[in-house]
């Protein structure tokens, strides 16, 4: 395998893995919107409950209002937090993409190095990782988006109760999503980091070899890595 298609699917690997780790912020920012989200939820609740009491009713029907227009908010932003999401794991499957094009072009004939099989290997498994998680993605849009809609402000006891009820039904299942897609990411980072430490021995190899000599005649050498090593017993 010559030095050029090890460099460049190396350096698409890292890029899989810089790119995965924005998508798992993200997920960490869903996740606290989502739960912000539940709490919103709860007091929209409460205060249609206690809007059906003749007592105060005028009070606790603005109020539950009030709270219907936060939780609208707290979608939106779930909205805007999922495309940015599922922008990220585009850009990760681009790269992984890239990384086993340029393996595949490498590997022939006499070259067929172990550790580029295990990297080819390693690619293919995190190919199906990003793969899975992309309509996990779509679909906390497509509740944040529902969730919204159903948020929408009234002073109508009838349509508050149907709203809060509606609302409720798509914020819970966002928060499903998320925390699903946390796992997901979890198994991709892992997959990541571990195909990012041997691009990173074999890029290492490929530019460090006596010259005269094949880089592929010897194991890599061990040097510090770019990425953190895998994380234990997460496996997929």
């Amino acid at each position: 395998m010559k030095e050029r298609e090890v460099l460049a699917a190396a350096e698409a690997v890292f890029d899989a893995e810089r790119a995965l780790r924005r998508a798992a912020e993200t997920v960490a920012e869903l996740g606290d919107v989502a739960a912000s989200s539940l709490r919103v939820l709860d007091d929209a609740a409460t205060d249609a409950f206690y809007a059906h009491q003749e007592e105060r009713r005028d009070f606790y029907l603005e109020s539950a209002s009030e709270h219907l227009a936060r939780l609208r908010n707290r979608s939106g932003l779930m909205n805007e937090l999922g495309e940015d999401l599922s922008r990220h794991l585009a850009a990760a499957g681009s790269a992984v993409e890239r990384a086993g094009c340029e393996l595949a072009r490498g590997i022939g004939g006499d070259e067929q190095q172990c550790e580029v099989r295990v990297l080819r290997t390693q690619i293919d498994v995190l190919s199906e990782v990003v793969t899975l998680a992309r309509p996990v993605a779509d679909q906390i849009i497509r509740h944040a988006k529902q969730a919204a809609e159903s948020s929408a402000a009234t002073d109508a006891l009838m349509l508050l109760d149907s709203r809060v009820h509606h609302a409720g039904q798509r914020v819970n299942r966002a928060d499903e999503d998320v925390s699903m897609m946390r796992s997901v990411i979890e198994r991709a980072q892992s997959r990541a980091r571990a195909s990012a430490e041997l691009a990173g021995s074999l890029s290492y190899a490929a530019t460090h070899s006596p010259a005269g000599q094949s880089w592929s005649s010897g194991a890599p050498q061990q040097i510090p890595q770019p990425v953190k090593p895998a994380d234990p017993g997460i496996a997929i």
